[in-house]
């Protein structure tokens, strides 16, 4: 009897052990959040949980006529619902960001499963796992209570079917993205490279972004707000704070522990935090674009090829592009490229060693902001970053452009071929 069931399991856990393996690391991560669910962080306890009572005590829904805190108005009406739920405020933020780091996982899974050429499902899987057992992802919603899943969920969404060219689909999706949080603008320039490429509707597809951003916001403006708090709001953010560099390593969190360079140009003794802002804030924002666009341009000029691979690639290169050269980045704002990175790494082995350095650096950002205890200097870490954005530029840029490439018709990738072949 014995030997007949287990001769029956066995078999079973083979064939279905992708689902068994899926479903175990999913109870895994879904009890690590459950053990974070009481840990406060110093934004919810400072901001989120305030927030929440005052729209309770205003009266929920009917309280979206007022700004609250510096969210945009789609939080603050996501907020206003969570004041009718049988929730503690801090486990109704946590369990909505948890939700999306479900969805965050699948959709990762599935856009691996798309770009992996040798056994699919068990990238897929891995996938999987890695998203959503991530320290980074799990402390950011978990903890935190943070949203950086939600809109990078949608963001990421947009840009598989912008490889799909489902262009007007993955605008409104993109529109959903910027909706939720203003960092999702890292996302913009690949979304209007692409569309560029394909020589469409540009004005058309960026007008899309503002009017999702208008019809998400519907209940704040019933409620009395006005159609430019929607755009308001996040001009507002740009100018809260006054630091070149906010717990991100980043070019310019060289220099946010001294003001040596700005001492030298003006002979100051002594400058402050908000003196050396004003000083890099306008070149910071002009060495930005400028980068920006020496890629595009070079993209352009080379002729990359328009496909999944290609884009999630550029993306990554064009948001890590954005975090590290401008100012007031926050440790969080990288949280975008952190999971390209992984996606990219299913498909590109050789940068599996630069997506380990990268998590660890920012797992020390993390430590640093939520145990108040800045160990390493943001110096050191910001000199290591910007070492691995380098490497990732030249590795990237050999396989957006193999030097092998003359073998195959200019208009298809070794992955279009491959799936070109396939279909015949």
């Amino acid at each position: 009897m014995k030997q007949t069931t287990s001769g029956g399991l066995l078999p079973l856990l083979k064939k279905h052990y992708l689902l068994i393996g899926g479903a175990l690391f999913f109870v895994i991560g879904t009890v690590i959040r459950f053990l974070l669910r009481d840990l406060p962080s110093g934004d919810s306890t400072l901001f989120l949980v305030p927030w929440y009572h005052e729209i309770q005590d205003g009266g929920g829904l009917q309280y979206l006529g007022h700004q609250v805190g510096d969210y945009n108005i789609l939080y603050q009406t996501l907020i206003a619902l969570f004041t009718y739920l049988p929730l503690q405020p801090l486990h109704a933020y946590k369990l909505f960001s948890c939700c999306f780091d479900v969805l965050l996982a699948l959709l990762t899974a599935w856009i691996v499963y798309r770009v992996s050429e040798q056994r699919p499902e068990l990238c897929a899987l891995a996938a999987f796992t890695m998203i959503y057992l991530s320290p980074i992802v799990c402390i950011n919603s978990a903890w935190w209570a943070q949203c950086d899943a939600i809109y990078t969920f949608f963001g990421l969404a947009a840009l598989y079917l912008l490889s799909k060219k489902q262009d007007l689909t993955a605008f409104l999706l993109y529109g959903v993205s910027m909706t939720f949080k203003l960092q999702a603008i890292f996302l913009m320039p690949v979304m209007l490279f692409v569309v560029f490429c394909r020589k469409k509707r540009h004005l058309f597809y960026v007008l899309l972004i503002p009017a999702v951003m208008v019809i998400l916001s519907s209940a704040g403006l019933a409620a009395g707000r006005r159609i430019t708090d929607v755009f308001s709001i996040y001009l507002n953010q740009t100018s809260s704070y006054h630091a070149v560099a906010l717990n991100y390593p980043s070019v310019w969190g060289l220099l946010s522990d001294t003001g040596h360079l700005i001492n030298y140009f003006s002979g100051h003794e002594a400058v402050s935090a908000e003196q050396l802002y004003d000083f890099i804030k306008y070149p910071a924002i002009l060495i930005t674009g400028a980068a920006l666009a020496v890629l595009m341009l070079l993209w352009l000029k080379k002729k990359a090829v328009i496909d999944l691979k290609s884009i999630l690639m550029m993306a990554f290169l064009l948001c890590y592009t954005c975090v590290i050269f401008l100012p007031s980045m926050h440790e969080r704002y990288g949280y975008v490229y952190e999971i390209l990175a992984l996606i990219i790494a299913f498909f590109n082995r050789r940068t599996i060693s630069l997506v380990i350095i990268m998590y660890c650096v920012t797992l020390i950002t993390y430590i640093h902001f939520l145990s108040d205890n800045y160990f390493v200097p943001i110096s050191i870490l910001s000199v290591i970053n910007i070492v691995i954005y380098i490497l990732y530029i030249r590795w990237i840029h050999q396989a957006l452009f193999p030097k092998n490439n003359d073998s195959q018709p200019p208009e298809m990738s070794r992955f279009q071929l491959h799936e070109h072949l396939t279909a015949v």
